[in-house]
């Protein structure tokens, strides 16, 4: 990591000292500086200095200094013979005031700034502002966070009465929405094709209580989780490892709590997701199936702080305002178990655990009374907006799951115990810089580095052993983007990606000791263009060209990107998106009983002549009809994957133990049908998929993937009466495939006599969720929150996987893994 370590140390020397070169700071403080080094002293009025900035100069001689100040300030310094400088206001200055207000409702706009040349001041509550400047020709900049800044010449602001200044909704151009509240309030769907959810208005959903965040998205058509698990999120008949998950930019390689049940990521701080499922922008790496992107919200001036419990976790957060400069955001949850254990605590610790060391016990193994479960998660996000032109973000993320249990067995009639743990952990961070140098023209730089770790000790009592496995991704990330608008219709970026990939996966057992240290790591290069084009209104185009070079291969990759919008008679759009993807990462099993059995999946990188560079190529259509309530999308799709390893696929029949790659191939299509009433919204999608695998050394080479999922059906209904809002619906999709035994012939050698591979399936799942909630304001300034929800109202029992294996007595024992049946679950949140 030697190389990353020290461009990312250079860059942030560049970035504080860029910023530190860029910064005004008060002429009061800068005085006491010069003070400080020079044998004179200012004599002044506190009141005349108090908004008053200069440009950090650098310390040279006093002559210098002296002259600095006299021209680039409103002041004349008067030098006494006891070497005290009288500081006073220069004669002659310019009066100019005003009020600043809200386009958009003429809205007055308390602690809006004001810039002069010389000072930098807050408007009145009413919105007012009276200050002076040095000349009728100097620039004023009035500016507003979310709003557009707008320049002003003194000679425009010295009229009485004073004039009332006008600022303008922030314009984003190329940046468009063409579908708001898409089938549920707070979904967008944007004209590059993509699909964002704003989680500062959306709308409940059957079954959540909170608005999980990769729950939520798992709503949207071709988007499902074959286990009904946050990881192992399928777009588009992919695996979660084909996902690229980021958060603020950051790469995750842990999204979930309890294994995989619940997000990691605290929704109360998450402002927005973007999904890719194809025609994925040029300036993002990685994720052949599909791209989730979070972001966090903009600075808020106001203090808030809040909390909220639910029967599985509690958290708390504030937003906390750092002067006039932006905010810190904190947040930090934890579960509750260590204090009671609720019944929809049980049934996710069930679903979580079941078919593993925690919950199984064989031959002289009692079941284990004694185990200790908990996760947490803490984030740490400051938004700075240093100057009207330059934006700082740092984040900090670390998530941790952690599960301890003792094995006990009665070993000649001894009752002995060894304990056996589990630890999930990730630790990411993040510097992100932006600069505006123009209105057209601005460069982001973005430092990165996230650290994920899975270690499991698999205590062995009866032979006296002790199992280490250890998988730890270590990744670093610099990026560098320059995007230059060359009119209201054409926009430009061009970009550079550096990051650095190591992986480790280490195995060591006491007795007899052995010990094995597989470390891999990549270096990948990647250079990026993308344009925006918007020929016409109700068109837009977008291209994008990315070069990836990985070092190990000495191969570059060319991966062209293009999604094309247009809209016909004004409520149909039709659409076009394609793209060629790779990635070096992927998660394999091993051993199915690997890392207990809870977590068997572990990271690993591709490496030449035995794991190969996945490659994915897309194409989609899709048209969407829009008007007087109605909304309908179809959207047709192929999907080619390739340099998938059988390991990374997770067979449990004749294949398992196969070590090869080959590819699959998604055929597909997704409807969408909503209707938005006055106070009612319901929606039906429906996606059809057919996904097949491709081994050329497996007989046959050609069968159905293991998620293949043919047809997915989801029916919602949300109602909103003042305060209330209540959610129903339900979920059907037909069954997984599995693997048959031959009948009569189940075990031939000691082993499993399969079928065909994949030609059978496991019956349909069918769930159907409720969920209500209700806002109401406690005392003057708190609001607070009531949420209650029943996942699986019916408690059906849904298989969600099925295969076979030989138990201790060299018997064949058929293995349902079942979903979560009847889980109630309620949350209590209040805000201040």
């Amino acid at each position: 990591m030697t190389l990353i370590k020290k461009a990312s140390f250079f860059l942030i020397l560049f970035l504080v000292h860029f910023v530190q070169a860029q910064d005004k700071v008060p002429l009061r403080d800068y005085l006491e500086t010069v003070e400080a080094n020079f044998p004179y002293n200012f004599s002044y009025k506190d009141i005349d200095l108090a908004t008053h900035y200069v440009d950090r100069p650098p310390m040279t001689s006093w002559d210098e200094i002296f002259l600095f100040l006299t021209e680039n300030t409103l002041f004349n310094y008067t030098t006494l013979p006891d070497q005290t400088i009288a500081v006073q206001k220069k004669a002659g200055l310019v009066d100019i005031c005003g009020t600043i207000l809200k386009l958009d409702g003429n809205i007055p706009l308390s602690s809006a700034t004001i810039v002069t040349p010389y000072q930098q001041i807050s408007t009145a509550e009413d919105g007012s502002f009276e200050v002076q400047t040095g000349k009728v020709t100097d620039t004023i900049l009035a500016q507003f966070i979310g709003l557009e800044a707008i320049t002003y010449s003194a000679s425009e602001l010295i009229t009485r009465p004073c004039r009332k200044l006008l600022l303008p909704p922030k314009l984003e151009y190329l940046k468009t929405v063409t579908i708001t509240n898409y089938f549920a309030k707070g979904i967008s769907k944007n004209d590059n094709g993509s699909l964002t959810v704003n989680y500062s208005d959306f709308d409940i959903l059957p079954g959540l209580v909170e608005p999980d965040v990769l729950l939520t998205i798992q709503a949207l058509p071709g988007i499902q989780s074959v286990n009904e698990t946050v990881s192992f999120i399928n777009i588009r008949g992919g695996t979660n490892d084909q996902n690229l998950i980021l958060w603020d930019g950051i790469k995750m390689y842990q999204n979930g709590h309890f294994f995989g049940l619940i997000s990691a990521f605290n929704p109360f701080l998450t402002q927005k997701v973007t999904i890719f499922k194809n025609g994925t922008p040029a300036n993002f790496g990685d994720g052949v199936s599909g791209v989730i992107s979070m972001e966090g919200g903009d600075i808020d001036p106001k203090l808030t702080v809040g909390g909220g419990i639910n029967l599985i976790s509690a958290d708390v957060f504030a937003n906390v305002p750092i002067k006039d400069l932006g905010s810190l955001q904190i947040s930090g949850r934890r579960s509750i178990n260590n204090i009671i254990e609720t019944p929809t605590y049980n049934a996710y610790f069930d679903k979580a655990f079941q078919n593993t060391e925690i919950t199984s016990a064989q031959g002289n193994i009692l079941p284990s009374t004694d185990d200790n479960f908990n996760f947490f998660d803490i984030s740490l996000r400051s938004v700075l907006q240093l100057s009207s032109k330059d934006f700082l973000r740092t984040n900090l993320l670390v998530l941790g799951n952690d599960l301890k249990f003792l094995e006990n067995a009665e070993i000649d009639n001894d009752f002995q115990s060894l304990q056996s743990d589990l630890a999930q952990n990730n630790i990411s961070g993040g510097i992100y810089y932006k600069r505006q140098w123009s209105s057209d023209f601005n460069t982001e730089v973005q430092l990165y580095g996230t650290s994920y770790e899975l270690q499991a000790v698999n205590s062995d009592i009866i032979n006296n052993q002790a199992l280490l496995q250890e998988n730890d991704v270590l990744e670093s990330g610099f990026k560098l983007n320059g995007n230059y608008r060359f009119s209201r219709q054409l926009e430009g970026t061009l970009g550079y990606q550096l990051n650095e990939t190591g992986i480790t996966n280490f195995e060591r057992i006491n007795n007899p000791f052995f010990e094995i240290t597989d470390k891999q790591v990549l270096l990948t290069n990647s250079v990026y263009a993308s344009s925006h084009y918007r020929p016409t209104p109700n068109a837009t185009i977008h291209f994008g060209l990315r070069m990836n070079h990985i070092n190990k291969f000495d191969e570059i990759l060319w991966e062209p990107r293009l999604s094309v919008s247009y809209g016909l008679l004004k409520y149909v759009t039709l659409e076009i998106l394609g793209e060629l993807k790779s990635q070096t990462t992927s998660q394999i099993i091993d051993v199915q009983n690997d890392f207990l059995g809870v977590e068997k999946r572990r990271w690993v990188l591709s490496r030449p002549d035995e794991i190969p560079i996945v490659k994915s190529r897309q194409l989609s259509a899709g048209i969407t009809v829009n008007r007087k309530g109605w909304l309908a999308s179809v959207e047709p799709y192929i999907k080619k994957v390739d340099g998938i390893t059988s390991q990374s696929q997770g067979f449990q029949n004749q294949f398992q133990n196969q070590r090869t790659h080959g590819s699959y191939t998604t055929m597909g299509i997704d409807f969408l049908l909503n209707k938005r009433f006055k106070k009612v919204n319901t929606w039906l999608s429906y996606s059809y998929a057919e996904n097949d695998y491709e081994f050329d050394t497996f007989i046959p080479s050609t069968f159905h993937n293991n998620i293949d999922i043919r047809h997915n059906l989801t029916y919602g209904l949300t109602y909103a009466i003042k305060e209330f809002n209540i959610s129903g619906g339900f979920n059907w999709h037909s069954g997984k495939p599995t693997t048959a035994l031959v009948s009569g012939e189940e075990i031939t050698d000691a082993e499993l006599n399969f079928e065909a591979p994949n030609a059978e399936n496991i019956k349909d799942y069918l769930r159907f969720d409720i969920s209500g909630t209700y806002d109401f304001s406690f005392g003057k300034k708190a609001k607070a929150f009531v949420g209650v929800s029943i996942w699986n109202l019916l408690n059906t029992n849904n298989v969600v996987n099925h295969f076979f294996r030989i138990n201790e007595a060299n018997e064949v024992e058929e293995v349902d893994e079942l979903a979560l049946g009847f889980t109630p679950n309620l949350s209590f949140r209040i805000t201040f």
